[in-house]
């Protein structure tokens, strides 16, 4: 629920009001700052000034069993967290990351993108973590990158807040969203939210980039060319007798830069009136658009039901003629103190999007950043089934989660519509009226995750965990297995996906 209190949102981060830290005087330093406060605490009463210090870390080894390399992988990951306000309508963030990693095969080929079968062809080249930015070559195995966040906010009363800063956001009750997620790498936005009794207006404005090549106007030697390209997003939602919310949302991905890295700015780009834009381009257009409609009911105290749809495009034809229907539709529930069993959260979802989903006519248009996905990690052409369950006893917790998808790639001359980095114009399948979901070489992702942790410090999220997680790939006669066991010491304040 957002800061207002009156209105459920499903557009994250949640805004909330500056508030100071509460001291436990009865307890002693070094105890407040393992287990209750921040490292370094900072206030001043009669400017109403506050702020907060902490480091940030990820020390985490672990072994693929199933790797026969015998390759331990590790993260070292160090980095801080800044927090602070000056009365109550400003606040601030600013955390930053540097880590250096080594990954199991599956994310290795997610990175490099080699071939199962010809590790030594290289057939494209991602060049990001998943989530975290791109990466450099770090020893052998290894990978060097850094990931940098923060904001500053100011709300001028209750109805009204401004934000501008560098990080990713999340439309959605589920654990995937199909509109815009926090797959992807950080970028600069802004944002402002208006609340007005049970309404809430989100308008997000973005800037975006693609990791080009560059051609030859970059020297031997130099980092890619970045790309840019705007994005503009609103969410409308309305809360009804407090159990029900419902979203209209919009997502523009704006032309990007020319040969000569020149941004043609549209002054409709940052056209506040949600609606507008699809009338006036349509969902067939060289700037990619896409709708949608968020809902959640909340039948009890206790259970959440959710659900998502997009559309894309209808009706949009490739050279044979082929129609494509574009969109994808999500439905989930959320059960916590499930069958009064307090602390305990049951959670289901399903997702599925069609082929060519978030593609365009133009691979620079796609409905990306970084060469990540702005929506599901998987692209499009899947279907998806997860379950989570999640259990917390004093300060020791659990988590089992299951994965199971099924996903269309493309052979070696066909596009199946699973790559939303490739143009949705080319010719697909032969015939009319034959696209459908999962179409192309099938392959069926099984992910699985078992972890048990204890909660050191809820500042940070701090947490000592060991856990098992299990991947199988199918796809024809070939299966690929990953067993990675894990213990780590670690900040958990980010969603990392490796569940792909």
């Amino acid at each position: 629920q957002d800061s207002s209190n009156r209105i459920i949102s499903c557009f994250k981060p949640y805004i909330t009001p500056p508030t100071d830290p509460v001291k436990d005087k009865t307890r002693s330093l070094l105890y407040r700052k393992v287990k209750k406060e921040s490292l370094l605490i900072v206030k001043d009463s009669a400017t109403k000034f506050c702020l907060s210090i902490d480091p940030l870390f990820n020390l985490e080894m672990g072994k693929d069993l199933a790797d026969t390399s015998g390759e331990k992988l590790y993260k070292n990951t160090r980095g801080f967290l800044l927090q602070g306000h000056i009365g109550e309508k400003f606040s601030f963030e600013s955390s930053f990351y540097e880590n250096q990693s080594t990954f199991a095969n599956y994310i290795d080929q997610y990175i490099v993108m080699t071939d199962e079968l010809f590790p030594s062809v290289v057939t494209y080249e991602y060049n990001v973590i998943p989530g975290q930015g791109r990466s450099k070559k770090f020893k052998t195995n290894g990978y060097d990158y850094a990931m940098a966040s923060g904001y500053v906010s100011y709300s001028p009363n209750n109805f009204l807040n401004i934000q501008v800063g560098h990080g990713k956001h999340f439309v959605g009750n589920g654990y995937r969203s199909l509109l815009l997620s926090d797959n992807a790498f950080n970028y600069p936005y802004a944002r402002i939210t208006t609340t007005f009794k049970n309404f809430q207006y989100t308008n997000l404005y973005t800037s975006f980039m693609n990791l080009t090549n560059g051609g030859d106007k970059v020297p031997q030697g130099i980092e890619r060319l970045f790309q840019k390209k705007i994005g503009s997003f609103q969410l409308l939602s309305a809360s009804f007798w407090q159990r029900l919310n419902v979203g209209l949302f919009q997502g523009m991905i704006w032309e990007a830069v020319d040969s000569t890295n020149r941004q043609h700015v549209n002054f409709n780009t940052f056209d506040p009136i949600i609606g507008v834009n699809t009338l006036v381009y349509g969902l067939h257009n060289k700037n990619n658009m896409v709708m949608g409609i968020t809902l959640s009911i909340n039948v009890t105290r206790s259970i959440l039901l959710y659900g998502q749809y997009l559309l894309d495009d209808l009706n949009s034809k490739d050279s044979l003629g082929a129609i494509r229907n574009k969109y994808g539709y999500q439905a989930g529930f959320k059960y916590t103190d499930a069958f009064t069993v307090k602390n305990l959260t049951i959670q289901g979802e399903y997702n599925s999007v069609r082929p060519y989903v978030y593609a365009t006519g133009n691979p620079e248009q796609s409905y990306s950043h970084y060469n990540q996905a702005l929506a599901h990690p998987l692209g499009a052409n899947f279907n998806e089934a997860i379950g989570i369950l999640n259990y917390r006893i004093w300060d020791f917790f659990t988590e089992v989660k299951f994965n199971y998808a099924v996903k269309g790639k493309d052979s070696l001359f066909t596009n199946f519509g699973g790559n939303i980095f490739k143009s949705d114009v080319q010719a697909s399948v032969r015939g009319v009226d034959k696209i459908q979901t999962t179409q192309g070489a099938s392959t069926t992702i099984l992910y699985q995750d078992i972890h048990i942790g204890y909660l050191v410090n809820p500042a940070t999220n701090l947490n000592i965990v060991i856990g098992l997680s299990n991947r199988m790939e199918r796809a024809e006669a070939r299966t690929i297995n990953t067993q990675f066991v894990y213990v780590g010491l670690r900040t958990s304040l980010a969603n990392f996906y490796y569940d792909f």
